[in-house]
């Protein structure tokens, strides 16, 4: 708060972990999946829930605190989570995108047999112990033959590493697993839900107010901000951040030092107005 303007500013684009209840029990499950013991079939997780949600944030936190790199007593660079996205309905898609996480020379266009062969060899050399996919909603673009064939790849995947599989996506993630009863006796689903006006959500919001480098207390969890700022937002995570972070930006430019009903006001247009829930600032 002693810094310049133009340094809180740029503070307040510097990425930073809130916590919360919802995403510490995420974190809690992640990491009894991570501790599993090898057995034939592992368990594996869908977590789902609406765009912007905090989904990515979170398991991006999980892979900070537990899945980072090391160098075992045997001399080997073990790697325990990889977390890879995928952007279409492709099994080439998918292998090359754990291919890309190792930083390993391949071929895109190579045979299938081959990027599958490099891809399992990388997983078993540095001892992954998990297997994160990002955005594998988009794997509905395809046919429902092409659905199918990602799907048994990643169920192959499982049988073969004896490791568990996260898949991350929207609610229509949620598709993949009917396509099969396999497929849905190996997920357990797993949601990241918008936020309802409560206790919980108060605690996050003077978590949040926390961080912010305002001279002034907003009491954002207050009674009287707390049902607007979740009307504004939709009580969806990452609304709640970009609607924070421009009023902070705006309290600090224009001296005010808080956040307080007039500026949430005025910033209605972060509201989604649209059917497809796009916000649109009018200049």
């Amino acid at each position: 708060m002693e810094k310049s303007d133009l340094d809180r500013l740029a503070f307040l684009d510097e990425p930073r972990w809130v916590d919360y209840q919802a995403a510490n029990n995420l974190m809690d499950i992640l990491n009894g999946l991570l501790r599993k013991p090898e057995r034939p079939r592992m368990p594996n997780l869908m977590l789902v829930g609406e765009s912007n949600t905090g989904k990515t944030t979170v398991v991006t936190r999980f892979k900070e605190l537990s899945g980072q790199p090391y160098i075992s007593d045997d001399a080997v660079s073990v790697r325990p989570v990889i977390c890879a996205e995928v952007h279409k309905p492709d099994e080439r898609e998918l292998y090359n995108a754990i291919l890309r996480e190792f930083w390993a020379p391949h071929n895109p266009v190579a045979p299938l047999e081959k990027l599958r062969h490099q891809a399992i060899h990388l997983l078993r050399d540095a001892r992954t112990r998990m297997l994160i996919l990002d955005e594998v909603h988009t794997i509905n673009n395809g046919s429902a033959a092409k659905r199918m064939d990602v799907m048994n790849e990643l169920k192959m995947l499982s049988n073969i590493l004896h490791i568990p599989l996260v898949l991350v996506g929207t609610r229509t993630a949620l598709q993949l697993l009917v396509l099969d009863s396999q497929y849905s006796s190996r997920f357990e689903v797993v949601s990241l839900p918008n936020w309802s006006v409560n206790a919980e959500f108060q605690r996050f919001l003077k978590s949040f107010e926390s961080v912010l480098p305002l001279k002034s207390a907003s009491k954002l969890y207050s009674p009287e901000l707390t049902p607007l700022i979740h009307a504004i937002s939709n009580g969806n995570t990452g609304n709640i951040e970009y609607l924070l972070r421009e009023c902070a930006r705006e309290a600090i430019r224009n001296g005010l030092e808080v956040i307080d009903r007039r500026l949430l006001e005025k910033n209605q247009w972060m509201r989604p107005t649209s059917a497809d829930g796009v916000r649109e600032r009018v200049l």
